[in-house]
């Protein structure tokens, strides 16, 4: 029987590689992380492997349709970007009347929806608003408390990779069955989150 200890290695070695190698590598140094953290996975479990062709190879299947379904969405979410809807959606959502937490919130949990993708939300939204709510004087630690809580509401509709892979790879589910209860974490569990954040930046 394994040691609870060595659960915990695969993860350490995933974080020293990854910061250590961060500053020349970039984005290169997470894949080589993964890697060293699966690698060492391997290492520490090989005895219990009793097929390891064949565990390569259905880890090797649900990676790429993983990545497919992944592609798939990030490529509909590039669409969208560029249709004139989005556009207009984008404006209405960054100039939004009343409080400025609210419509920050507003604004990043739709567009996060709209593209399939809470970093997408963030990265189109704030760019638009910070500046002006800051200038405002917004609270910048507020802005972006806010912000990061919601941006992980909506980017978890049924279209969302992550969503996809999950109900239909991995659990071999249909959207209809399955979504709604991975909603109710995912969707409103945020969404109620985020009004708690607002109502508590606002009164106190």
């Amino acid at each position: 029987m394994l040691h609870p200890i060595t659960g915990l290695i695969p993860l350490l070695v995933v974080l020293v590689l990854s910061f250590t190698l961060h500053d020349t590598l970039q984005q290169t140094a997470l894949i080589i992380a993964l890697l060293g953290g699966v690698l060492s996975i391997m290492v520490i479990n090989f005895k219990y492997f009793h097929d390891l062709a064949g565990a390569v190879n259905v880890g090797t299947t649900g990676a790429l349709v993983a990545i497919g379904n992944t592609a798939a969405v990030v490529g509909f979410g590039a669409v969208a970007k560029v249709s004139p809807a989005f556009t207009a959606a984008v404006e209405v959502m960054t100039h939004m009347p009343g409080n400025e937490l609210v419509g920050a919130a507003v604004a990043v949990s739709v567009i996060a929806g709209l593209t399939g993708s809470a970093s997408g939300g963030q990265v189109i939204a704030l760019p638009l608003v910070a500046p002006g709510y800051i200038d405002m004087g917004v609270n910048p630690e507020q802005l972006h408390r806010v912000v990061a809580i919601s941006s992980g509401a909506l980017d978890t509709l049924p279209h969302n990779g992550y969503v996809v892979t999950l109900i239909r790879a991995i659990c071999k589910e249909t959207h209809q069955r399955a979504y709604w209860s991975m909603a109710a974490l995912t969707t409103v569990v945020p969404l109620i989150g985020v009004a708690l954040a607002i109502s508590l930046f606002i009164f106190f």
